[in-house]
Protein backbone atom coordinates (compact mmCIF):
# COMPACT_ATOMS: atom_id res chain seq x y z
CA UNK A 1 0.00 0.00 0.00
CA UNK A 2 1.57 3.66 -0.66
CA UNK A 3 0.32 5.95 1.55
CA UNK A 4 0.11 9.97 0.96
CA UNK A 5 -0.89 12.72 3.48
CA UNK A 6 -2.22 15.88 3.15
CA UNK A 7 -0.52 19.56 3.92
CA UNK A 8 -1.97 20.93 7.24
CA UNK A 9 -3.20 24.11 7.19
CA UNK A 10 0.33 25.53 8.41
CA UNK A 11 1.13 29.33 7.20
CA UNK A 12 4.56 29.07 9.46
CA UNK A 13 7.38 27.82 6.88
CA UNK A 14 9.53 26.28 8.90
CA UNK A 15 6.42 24.11 10.10
CA UNK A 16 5.92 23.12 7.06
CA UNK A 17 9.52 21.98 6.28
CA UNK A 18 9.14 19.74 8.90
CA UNK A 19 6.10 18.25 8.49
CA UNK A 20 7.36 17.70 4.87
CA UNK A 21 10.60 16.43 5.68
CA UNK A 22 9.01 13.79 7.95
CA UNK A 23 6.95 12.54 5.57
CA UNK A 24 9.69 12.17 3.13
CA UNK A 25 11.85 10.51 5.83
CA UNK A 26 9.43 7.85 6.73
CA UNK A 27 8.88 6.56 3.61
CA UNK A 28 5.45 8.40 2.17
CA UNK A 29 4.45 8.17 -0.98
CA UNK A 30 3.51 11.97 -1.88
CA UNK A 31 2.23 14.66 -0.30
CA UNK A 32 -1.12 16.72 -1.09
CA UNK A 33 -2.05 20.50 -1.21
CA UNK A 34 -5.84 21.26 -1.00
CA UNK A 35 -7.46 23.90 -3.44
CA UNK A 36 -9.47 26.72 -1.91
CA UNK A 37 -8.62 30.11 -3.08
CA UNK A 38 -11.42 32.05 -1.37
CA UNK A 39 -13.93 30.60 1.39
CA UNK A 40 -17.64 32.38 1.48
CA UNK A 41 -18.05 34.18 4.80
CA UNK A 42 -21.42 32.67 5.09
CA UNK A 43 -21.96 28.57 5.81
CA UNK A 44 -22.78 26.59 3.51
CA UNK A 45 -25.02 23.41 3.91
CA UNK A 46 -23.96 21.91 0.66
CA UNK A 47 -20.72 20.39 1.31
CA UNK A 48 -20.72 16.70 -0.12
CA UNK A 49 -19.25 14.80 2.93
CA UNK A 50 -20.18 16.17 6.19
CA UNK A 51 -23.97 14.78 6.87
CA UNK A 52 -25.36 18.30 7.94
CA UNK A 53 -23.67 19.83 4.98
CA UNK A 54 -21.46 22.33 6.88
CA UNK A 55 -17.67 22.85 5.48
CA UNK A 56 -14.71 21.08 8.08
CA UNK A 57 -13.04 24.62 7.77
CA UNK A 58 -14.47 28.49 8.56
CA UNK A 59 -13.51 31.33 6.44
CA UNK A 60 -10.85 32.64 8.00
CA UNK A 61 -8.69 29.28 8.14
CA UNK A 62 -5.75 30.08 5.96
CA UNK A 63 -5.59 28.27 2.35
CA UNK A 64 -2.24 29.19 0.82
CA UNK A 65 -2.14 28.80 -2.94
CA UNK A 66 -1.72 25.02 -3.60
CA UNK A 67 0.93 25.42 -6.60
CA UNK A 68 2.81 27.79 -4.52
CA UNK A 69 3.11 26.05 -1.92
CA UNK A 70 3.85 22.51 -3.58
CA UNK A 71 6.84 24.62 -5.26
CA UNK A 72 7.73 25.65 -1.62
CA UNK A 73 7.86 22.02 -0.57
CA UNK A 74 9.91 20.84 -3.64
CA UNK A 75 12.44 23.15 -2.54
CA UNK A 76 12.71 21.59 0.90
CA UNK A 77 12.07 17.90 -0.12
CA UNK A 78 14.00 15.57 -2.66
CA UNK A 79 12.23 12.40 -3.67
CA UNK A 80 8.19 12.42 -2.64
CA UNK A 81 5.23 12.82 -5.10
CA UNK A 82 3.33 16.25 -5.34
CA UNK A 83 0.12 16.22 -5.82
CA UNK A 84 -3.09 18.96 -5.87
CA UNK A 85 -5.90 17.21 -3.90
CA UNK A 86 -7.56 18.26 -5.54
CA UNK A 87 -6.80 21.51 -7.93
CA UNK A 88 -10.65 22.95 -8.84
CA UNK A 89 -10.08 22.44 -12.79
CA UNK A 90 -12.72 25.68 -13.63
CA UNK A 91 -10.71 27.89 -11.57
CA UNK A 92 -7.55 28.70 -13.51
CA UNK A 93 -7.01 29.32 -17.78
CA UNK A 94 -6.33 25.83 -18.59
CA UNK A 95 -3.20 27.21 -20.52
CA UNK A 96 -1.95 28.46 -17.68
CA UNK A 97 -2.92 26.08 -15.23
CA UNK A 98 -0.68 23.07 -17.82
CA UNK A 99 2.15 25.46 -17.58
CA UNK A 100 1.86 25.33 -14.12
CA UNK A 101 2.05 21.92 -13.37
CA UNK A 102 4.82 20.86 -16.15
CA UNK A 103 7.12 23.80 -14.57
CA UNK A 104 6.33 21.95 -11.31
CA UNK A 105 7.17 18.59 -13.18
CA UNK A 106 10.45 20.01 -14.72
CA UNK A 107 11.94 21.45 -11.89
CA UNK A 108 10.85 18.56 -9.49
CA UNK A 109 12.40 16.06 -12.18
CA UNK A 110 9.11 14.39 -12.32
CA UNK A 111 7.53 14.42 -8.98
CA UNK A 112 4.47 16.27 -9.88
CA UNK A 113 0.87 14.34 -9.52
CA UNK A 114 -2.49 16.31 -11.17
CA UNK A 115 -5.35 15.98 -9.01
CA UNK A 116 -8.66 17.59 -10.69
CA UNK A 117 -12.00 17.85 -9.38
CA UNK A 118 -14.85 19.65 -10.67
CA UNK A 119 -15.44 21.53 -7.45
CA UNK A 120 -18.77 22.17 -5.47
CA UNK A 121 -18.79 25.84 -3.66
CA UNK A 122 -20.94 27.91 -6.00
CA UNK A 123 -19.98 30.96 -3.83
CA UNK A 124 -16.94 30.40 -4.79
CA UNK A 125 -16.70 30.08 -8.40
CA UNK A 126 -18.80 33.36 -8.13
CA UNK A 127 -15.94 35.25 -6.79
CA UNK A 128 -13.31 33.63 -9.40
CA UNK A 129 -15.53 34.54 -12.07
CA UNK A 130 -15.54 30.42 -12.69
CA UNK A 131 -17.96 28.89 -14.63
CA UNK A 132 -20.18 26.78 -12.00
CA UNK A 133 -23.18 25.78 -14.46
CA UNK A 134 -20.67 24.12 -16.72
CA UNK A 135 -18.00 23.48 -14.72
CA UNK A 136 -18.37 19.53 -15.48
CA UNK A 137 -18.26 20.45 -19.15
CA UNK A 138 -15.02 22.76 -18.65
CA UNK A 139 -13.01 20.15 -16.60
CA UNK A 140 -13.27 17.43 -18.76
CA UNK A 141 -12.33 19.99 -21.73
CA UNK A 142 -9.24 21.28 -19.43
CA UNK A 143 -7.87 18.02 -19.05
CA UNK A 144 -7.80 17.57 -22.69
CA UNK A 145 -6.04 20.39 -22.92
CA UNK A 146 -3.71 19.47 -19.82
CA UNK A 147 -2.89 16.06 -22.14
CA UNK A 148 -2.80 17.71 -25.27
CA UNK A 149 -0.08 20.41 -24.38
CA UNK A 150 1.74 17.87 -21.90
CA UNK A 151 2.34 15.56 -24.93
CA UNK A 152 1.60 16.31 -28.55
CA UNK A 153 2.82 19.06 -30.94
CA UNK A 154 -0.46 20.09 -31.97
CA UNK A 155 -0.85 23.51 -31.26
CA UNK A 156 -4.82 24.00 -31.55
CA UNK A 157 -8.08 23.02 -29.41
CA UNK A 158 -11.69 23.75 -30.07
CA UNK A 159 -13.92 22.82 -27.99
CA UNK A 160 -17.26 24.72 -26.25
CA UNK A 161 -15.48 26.37 -22.92
CA UNK A 162 -12.21 27.22 -24.52
CA UNK A 163 -10.17 27.00 -27.72
CA UNK A 164 -6.65 27.92 -29.38
CA UNK A 165 -4.58 27.46 -31.93
CA UNK A 166 -0.87 28.38 -33.65
CA UNK A 167 0.86 28.12 -29.90
CA UNK A 168 3.95 26.20 -28.96
CA UNK A 169 4.19 24.82 -25.36
CA UNK A 170 7.68 23.99 -24.05
CA UNK A 171 8.66 22.73 -21.99
CA UNK A 172 7.00 19.49 -21.40
CA UNK A 173 6.88 17.36 -18.24
CA UNK A 174 9.49 15.18 -17.92
CA UNK A 175 7.02 12.05 -16.63
CA UNK A 176 7.07 9.50 -19.66
CA UNK A 177 5.59 8.40 -21.85
CA UNK A 178 2.06 9.97 -20.90
CA UNK A 179 3.12 12.99 -19.41
CA UNK A 180 2.27 13.81 -15.73
CA UNK A 181 -0.46 11.17 -13.96
CA UNK A 182 -3.95 12.92 -13.45
CA UNK A 183 -6.04 11.70 -10.54
CA UNK A 184 -9.58 12.37 -10.81
CA UNK A 185 -11.33 13.66 -7.24
CA UNK A 186 -15.33 12.65 -6.83
CA UNK A 187 -17.35 10.50 -5.49
CA UNK A 188 -20.19 9.86 -8.06
CA UNK A 189 -20.04 8.01 -11.41
CA UNK A 190 -18.98 11.24 -13.43
CA UNK A 191 -15.79 10.98 -11.84
CA UNK A 192 -15.49 7.69 -12.64
CA UNK A 193 -16.34 8.08 -15.88
CA UNK A 194 -14.54 10.98 -16.25
CA UNK A 195 -11.03 9.18 -14.71
CA UNK A 196 -11.50 6.18 -17.35
CA UNK A 197 -12.02 8.43 -19.91
CA UNK A 198 -8.97 11.58 -19.32
CA UNK A 199 -6.94 9.78 -16.22
CA UNK A 200 -5.24 7.31 -14.49
CA UNK A 201 -6.53 7.35 -10.83
CA UNK A 202 -10.30 7.23 -9.74
CA UNK A 203 -9.27 9.59 -6.00
CA UNK A 204 -12.40 9.80 -4.46
CA UNK A 205 -12.91 11.73 -0.96
CA UNK A 206 -15.07 11.06 2.28
CA UNK A 207 -15.88 7.00 1.26
CA UNK A 208 -16.03 4.06 2.87
CA UNK A 209 -14.60 1.00 1.86
CA UNK A 210 -18.07 -0.79 1.46
CA UNK A 211 -18.50 2.39 -1.26
CA UNK A 212 -15.20 2.04 -3.04
CA UNK A 213 -16.38 -1.75 -3.51
CA UNK A 214 -19.58 -1.26 -5.44
CA UNK A 215 -18.59 1.12 -8.01
CA UNK A 216 -16.25 -1.28 -9.09
CA UNK A 217 -18.46 -2.96 -11.50
CA UNK A 218 -19.11 0.51 -12.74
CA UNK A 219 -15.50 1.12 -13.33
CA UNK A 220 -15.04 -2.92 -14.74
CA UNK A 221 -18.04 -1.16 -17.40
CA UNK A 222 -16.40 2.05 -18.04
CA UNK A 223 -12.89 0.64 -18.92
CA UNK A 224 -14.98 -1.47 -21.39
CA UNK A 225 -16.90 1.22 -22.93
CA UNK A 226 -13.44 3.50 -23.47
CA UNK A 227 -11.65 1.02 -23.91
CA UNK A 228 -9.28 1.60 -21.46
CA UNK A 229 -7.18 -1.54 -19.78
CA UNK A 230 -8.69 -2.09 -16.12
CA UNK A 231 -4.90 -2.21 -14.56
CA UNK A 232 -4.53 1.24 -16.03
CA UNK A 233 -6.60 2.46 -13.55
CA UNK A 234 -5.82 2.52 -10.30
CA UNK A 235 -7.47 3.81 -6.55
CA UNK A 236 -6.67 5.81 -4.32
CA UNK A 237 -9.10 6.93 -1.49
CA UNK A 238 -8.55 10.01 0.61
CA UNK A 239 -9.88 10.34 4.37
CA UNK A 240 -9.31 11.79 7.81
CA UNK A 241 -7.06 9.59 10.05
CA UNK A 242 -6.56 9.36 14.03
CA UNK A 243 -5.54 6.48 15.98
CA UNK A 244 -7.61 6.55 19.45
CA UNK A 245 -4.61 5.13 21.42
CA UNK A 246 -1.56 6.69 20.50
CA UNK A 247 -2.55 9.75 23.17
CA UNK A 248 -3.53 12.04 20.91
CA UNK A 249 -7.01 13.48 21.93
CA UNK A 250 -9.70 13.95 19.48
CA UNK A 251 -11.06 17.43 18.71
CA UNK A 252 -14.62 18.68 18.37
CA UNK A 253 -14.14 19.98 14.54
CA UNK A 254 -16.96 18.97 12.53
CA UNK A 255 -15.80 15.51 11.43
CA UNK A 256 -16.01 14.70 7.60
CA UNK A 257 -17.62 11.40 6.37
CA UNK A 258 -16.15 7.80 6.89
CA UNK A 259 -13.52 9.54 8.53
CA UNK A 260 -11.31 6.62 9.68
CA UNK A 261 -10.83 7.41 13.67
CA UNK A 262 -10.51 4.17 15.92
CA UNK A 263 -7.71 1.83 17.40
CA UNK A 264 -4.80 0.83 15.77
CA UNK A 265 -6.08 -2.81 15.58
CA UNK A 266 -9.41 -1.65 13.29
CA UNK A 267 -7.35 1.25 11.18
CA UNK A 268 -5.10 -2.31 10.39
CA UNK A 269 -8.56 -4.10 9.47
CA UNK A 270 -9.61 -1.40 7.50
CA UNK A 271 -6.31 -0.88 5.44
CA UNK A 272 -6.61 -4.26 5.24
CA UNK A 273 -9.94 -4.35 3.52
CA UNK A 274 -8.43 -1.70 1.34
CA UNK A 275 -5.95 -3.53 0.12
CA UNK A 276 -8.03 -6.78 -0.23
CA UNK A 277 -9.90 -4.61 -2.80
CA UNK A 278 -7.58 -3.25 -4.68
CA UNK A 279 -7.17 0.19 -3.40
CA UNK A 280 -3.63 0.86 -3.92
CA UNK A 281 -3.15 4.80 -2.46
CA UNK A 282 -4.29 6.04 1.03
CA UNK A 283 -4.19 9.67 1.35
CA UNK A 284 -5.14 10.76 5.02
CA UNK A 285 -5.14 14.21 6.34
CA UNK A 286 -5.26 14.73 10.46
CA UNK A 287 -7.95 16.13 12.80
CA UNK A 288 -4.78 18.06 14.34
CA UNK A 289 -2.86 20.74 12.58
CA UNK A 290 0.00 20.47 15.93
CA UNK A 291 3.11 19.00 13.86
CA UNK A 292 4.19 16.53 16.65
CA UNK A 293 0.92 15.23 16.88
CA UNK A 294 1.17 14.91 13.19
CA UNK A 295 4.40 13.60 12.62
CA UNK A 296 3.69 10.86 15.87
CA UNK A 297 0.32 9.54 13.32
CA UNK A 298 3.24 9.34 10.58
CA UNK A 299 5.32 7.41 12.32
CA UNK A 300 2.73 5.09 14.30
CA UNK A 301 1.26 4.32 10.66
CA UNK A 302 4.20 3.36 9.13
CA UNK A 303 5.30 1.48 12.04
CA UNK A 304 2.09 -0.75 11.61
CA UNK A 305 2.82 -1.07 7.98
CA UNK A 306 4.51 -4.95 9.26
CA UNK A 307 1.28 -5.74 10.93
CA UNK A 308 -0.69 -5.12 7.52
CA UNK A 309 1.53 -7.01 5.27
Amino acid sequence: MEYGIVLPKHIDADELIKFASAAEKLGFHSLWAADHIVLPVEETNLYPYTDDGRFTANSQDPQLDAFTLLSFIASQTNQINLGTSVAIVPYRNPIVQAKMFASLDVLTKGRVICGAGVGWWKEEFAALDAPFEKRGLATDEYLQIFKLLWTSDVTEFHGETYEFSNIAFFPKPVQKPNGIPIWIGGHTKRAVRRTVRYGNTWHPTRLRPDQIENMLPFIDQQCEEYDRKRDEITISLKRTLHFTDIGIETNSRIRSQAALIDSTHAVIEDIKHCEDLGIKNLTFDFQTNKTEECIKIMEHLMDTEHLIN
